[in-house]
């Protein structure tokens, strides 16, 4: 006797997303070899049958996308990033190089930082113009509000954050270890026998500045429980948007007597980092002579400033990919726990420092 059996059905009994089963049934690409097997042998056992004479399978596509065009990842980045060429524009080549091996296409969206929570449903709000039924599923590039990661989530597709987290949302996330970084950073300048170092940072722009400084402080006060000798650390917080901060801060050097001085200076970022040095040599300082600066991020142009920014690096194309990775596992394996992925990062020691 025939069974009704529905894609929902194998589905659950699988752990898996109706997209992946869909998939898998229909032969297409999107879901790993071991997962396809599983999807065909328990649609076999409950009978699951197709209408074309001889096939063993039957898939309906109620609800579902037209596999005759391939899935694509919804791509949201904030549109201040959109034109920024040393950093997430890498991370976005990552994540469409991974769409590619996955034959994914993609679509990236910009969604306004104030979406209506209630009038309109969440894809209306977000992309009115795309076709949904064939998202497989969307990485989030960067910090959003947590009312537009919250109208994300309505939308019931998985869901990465790159280089932001967010606690209260079951999302996986995949960014780089900025707590490394920070004690990377601090532990090569204390290592140059350094003994005043400024950071120069803009705590309310990104998660990721916030957690390199609480890198650099927790390897400072290791260094102070183990020596002796202390090490004064100050931060120095600047408006990172507002171009005029390196004039403010350069006003605020002059001021200080020679023995307050920084010895040596740490970049939130490379960009910050080699902003300041270029200052910094303006006001007469020979750079390392009379300062070391270091910055985090290792951008095309740290390598071929004068002199070359020493830097710690973050492998930002791989982070698009390994986002990539993240939303097929979460695709096949929907249930699981949700997880936090972060990749080390390497100290690039160059003539600043």
């Amino acid at each position: 006797m025939s069974r009704k059996v529905s894609i929902q059905t194998l589905a659950d009994q699988l752990g898996l997303s109706k997209y992946a089963v869909s998939r898998a049934l229909s032969g297409k690409t999107g879901v790993s070899e071991s997962t396809r097997t599983r999807v065909l042998e328990l649609a076999r056992a409950l009978g699951y049958r197709q209408n074309t004479p001889g096939s063993a399978i039957h898939v309906t596509h109620t609800n579902q996308a037209d596999t005759s065009e391939p899935p694509f990842a919804l791509i949201c980045m904030n549109q201040l990033n959109r034109g920024e060429p040393h950093y997430w524009q890498r991370v976005l080549s990552g994540i469409i190089t991974g769409c590619n091996e996955q034959g994914w296409h993609h679509v990236i969206v910009s969604p306004s930082l104030d979406i209506p929570s209630k009038e309109i449903p969440p894809e209306k709000a977000i992309a009115p113009h795309v076709d949904w039924s064939r998202c497989a599923g969307i990485i989030v590039m960067g910090a959003f509000p947590h009312t537009v990661l919250q109208r994300l989530v309505q939308t019931e597709r998985p869901m990465i954050l790159v280089d932001h987290q967010e606690p209260l949302l079951h999302c996986d996330t995949i960014s780089h270890d900025n707590l490394e970084a920070g004690i990377t950073a601090a532990r090569y300048l204390i290592s140059k026998q350094c003994k005043r170092i400024g950071l120069i940072t803009d705590d309310g722009r990104a998660a990721s500045f916030a957690q390199r400084k609480i890198g650099i402080e927790l390897a400072l006060n290791h260094f102070h429980m183990e020596a002796s000798e202390d090490v004064r650390f100050q931060t120095w917080h600047v408006d990172y948007e507002n171009g005029d901060w390196v004039n403010k801060l350069a006003a605020i050097m002059k001021d200080l007597p020679a023995g307050e001085r920084p010895d040596a200076w740490i970049g939130a970022n490379d960009d910050i980092a080699l902003q300041w040095m270029q200052k910094l040599q303006q006001m007469g300082f020979s750079i390392p002579q009379d300062g070391l600066v270091i910055g985090i991020d290792n951008v095309y142009t740290a390598a071929t400033s004068s002199p070359p920014l020493t830097t710690v690096h973050l492998c930002k194309e791989e982070l698009g990919q390994r986002a990539v990775e993240a939303l097929k596992r979460r695709i096949e394996r929907p249930g699981t726990p949700k997880e936090t992925v972060m990749l080390s990062t390497t100290l690039i020691p160059r003539e600043s420092a």
